[in-house]
């Protein structure tokens, strides 16, 4: 009897031994990342009396696990976003970063120089402005760019964590399998790969799956291998294609390597590609803004006069920009891309790629903010260089191009850089009419000529050089009829004849030759002879009206306010419109860059907060079941430490009855 109680009681003392060392080892790794709480389970013996096996295990439920790795991806996923974003929208809102403040004092500076168009200090004023609001534009664009080059770092730094963590991944599943038997260390090293597995869901969307030998395989979330027996992927950051920038990422397990959908990656990777995909519309609305206004202005300028007698020249400039060649042409096709002077209002935010279908044949489309392809145009070459209608741009195509290549058209994603201040004096400010109207002062009725518009100051137009063509209409006379007879400036040439009907107005688009005829001297008066006039109020037989060319007509305004009324007038392409509605203000534009922005960065934060609830759901859940409770462990120290000193006693009870056994047969 006293052997077998001296057998029940030691059995005892070690498994009570053993529940013991587990708790105190659970106490004190309450604080350890990674480490998942230990549970020693014992069995009655199975053969006699006292306790039998006992076994240590993880307290760990994996369905829960999974939901709180997939939440841990979310997570990163949200904030990795966000945080760029939230970068951007401070960026853009900021006053003195602003592009809409310095547009709206370069206006202020043109309503000023307006005031006094024959005084060169507010004209060098305005010209101040004007360089202040392309430093604006450069400004601005240059730190979008850094931003999208500071996103493509912290994706190299990513990838380089990413492929630690799958390294190690490997290594624990290795050591697992050499070490399987030693129950304790494979605990810690569960743990260990447990903790692995978790940063990496922080940084990818993952999955794992359990090989029933004490290793997991590990896939992405598209079911691309990450961690497999014996082996593992690694994963690398390459330039894009075909915009180089617009950097990809590439899987690589053994010798076969393809690349990952960055749309789908998930985690803080994931965030991060989705935060440069979001800012790349930013760029291409400040460039479309950039070619709007640039364009309006250089139209404007060039129809009016400037301090030197001379037809106005353009404002700014912008430079071609050169196309984009993928990687998989067999070819060598090459291109340009410029802006069609007179069509800013046309020019998209899209991108255009060119698709060849022989080495003449092409085909055009337009891409969204989406990656959405329209066909827009096809043709041939020759000619070379060609107008995409209705887009406000002109592409020029050359090398030697092979069916199935393609070419990458940026036209506004640099634009905003490349915007350029071309005049240097105050004087090259066409602030003037570059005509001027009369009426002879022995006319017997009160008819008023007076200018409806400047037009066109260049080819095909009444203008030759810097005065006014002999051959244009420059003379208005009223004939027995009441019609309105134009002549050359010789004021014997006829051109042409308004009727009566007409009332003097819009005279250059009611010429007809001969007179009544219904025959239309100018088919397009806005192209030739270039500009509009029109008569007001009484005229009588005889009365006579001139128009000439407006030498030193210095104090003339004329305009100058049209080039501030610029800043009212609808001449920026909406990215989606509706034919009644498809243009907006430069002020509406650029607001609505900072707003697109702004909903995106809200969108994201309101995201971060949803995936941090989840998360905290999830983590609770986890951590209640495989989390380290302090007071349950404290309780159950008390208990195990009873336990192990009743099982104490009963050895000592066994000694005590053995002695006596022993002292009575001496």
């Amino acid at each position: 009897m006293a052997f077998d109680l001296l057998g029940i009681g030691t059995t005892g003392v070690l498994s009570h031994q053993k529940m013991l060392q587990t708790t105190s080892n659970n106490i004190v790794n309450v604080n350890s990342a990674g480490y998942v709480r230990e549970k020693t389970v014992l069995y009655t013996n199975s053969i006699g009396y006292g306790v039998g096996e006992s076994v240590t295990s993880r307290v760990i439920n994996q369905y829960i696990l999974g939901e709180y790795r997939r939440d841990t991806s979310a997570l990163g996923y949200a904030n990795g976003r966000y945080d760029q974003l939230s970068y951007v929208d401070s960026l853009v809102s900021d006053s003195s970063n602003s592009v809409g403040n310095t547009i709206m004092s370069y206006f202020n500076g043109i309503h000023s120089a307006n005031e006094s168009p024959s005084e060169l200090a507010a004209r060098t004023r305005l010209l101040s402005e004007m360089d202040t609001m392309v430093s604006r534009y450069h400004t601005l664009a240059g730190k979008l760019e850094d931003q999208t080059t500071s996103i493509n770092n912290r994706l190299t730094d990513g990838v380089k964590k990413i492929n630690g963590y799958i390294s190690s991944i490997n290594e624990l599943n290795e050591s697992i399998l050499k070490t399987r038997g030693t129950e304790e260390e494979n605990l810690m090293l569960y743990d260990q790969r447990d903790e692995a597995i978790r940063q990496l869901s922080e940084m990818m969307d993952i999955r794992t799956v359990d090989q029933g030998n004490g290793a997991v395989s590990v896939n992405l979330a598209n079911g691309q291998s990450l961690v497999l027996a014996g082996t593992y992927a690694q994963l690398a950051v390459t330039t894009g294609d075909p915009d180089t920038k617009q950097t990809q990422l590439q899987w690589k397990l053994g010798t076969s390597t393809t690349n990952v959908d960055t749309d789908n990656v998930g985690g803080t990777l994931g965030g991060l590609y989705q935060a440069r995909k979001d800012l790349e519309p930013a760029k291409r609305q400040l460039g479309q803004l950039a070619v709007a206004m640039a364009d309006s202005m250089n139209q404007q300028n060039k129809m009016g006069m400037d301090l030197d007698n001379e037809i106005g020249s353009d404002l700014f400039s912008i430079s071609s920009s050169s196309a984009l060649a993928y990687q998989k042409n067999t070819g060598t096709p090459s291109g340009t891309v410029n802006f069609v002077a007179g069509k800013g209002g046309e020019v998209t935010t899209y991108d255009y790629e060119v698709h060849f279908s022989s080495a003449t044949g092409y085909e055009v489309f337009s891409v969204d903010a989406d990656g959405n392809a329209t066909s827009v145009l096809t043709g041939s070459t020759p000619p070379a260089t060609f107008e995409v209608p209705g887009h406000g741009i002109e592409l020029t195509l050359g090398g030697s191009p092979a069916s199935g290549d393609k070419l990458l058209f940026q036209p506004t994603k640099e634009s905003a850089v490349q915007l350029k201040k071309v005049i240097t004096r105050g004087e090259d400010l066409a602030l003037a009419a570059p005509l001027k109207t009369d009426k002879n002062s022995q006319n017997l009725g009160n008819g008023v000529i007076s200018l409806n518009g400047i037009y066109n100051t260049s080819t095909g137009s009444g203008f030759s050089g810097n005065s006014l063509s002999a051959t244009a209409p420059q003379i208005v006379k009223i004939n027995a009829s009441g019609d309105y007879e134009v002549y050359q400036s010789n004021g014997t040439t006829l051109i042409g004849t308004a009727a009566a009907s007409t009332k003097g107005q819009n005279l250059m688009a009611n010429l007809e030759n001969p007179a009544g005829s219904g025959t239309k001297v100018y088919t397009d008066p806005t192209q030739s002879p270039g500009y509009e006039f029109s008569i007001t109020g009484q005229v009588k037989e005889n009365d006579s009206f001139s128009l000439g060319y407006n030498s030193n007509g210095f104090a003339d305004n004329y305009n100058g306010l049209l080039m501030a009324d610029l800043q009212t007038q609808d001449l920026v392409r909406k990215p989606s419109s509706s034919t009644s509605d498809d243009k907006m203000t430069f002020s509406e534009a650029y607001t609505a860059m900072v707003v697109d922005i702004g909903n995106k960065t809200s969108s994201a934060k309101t995201s971060v907060a949803a995936a941090t609830a989840k998360l905290e759901q999830s983590s609770g859940i986890f951590e209640s079941t495989a989390g380290v409770n302090l007071e349950e462990e404290a309780a159950n120290l008390i208990r195990y430490q009873q336990a192990y000193s009743a099982s104490a006693q009963v050895v000592s009870t066994a000694k005590s009855l053995f002695d006596t056994l022993l002292s009575s047969v001496r």
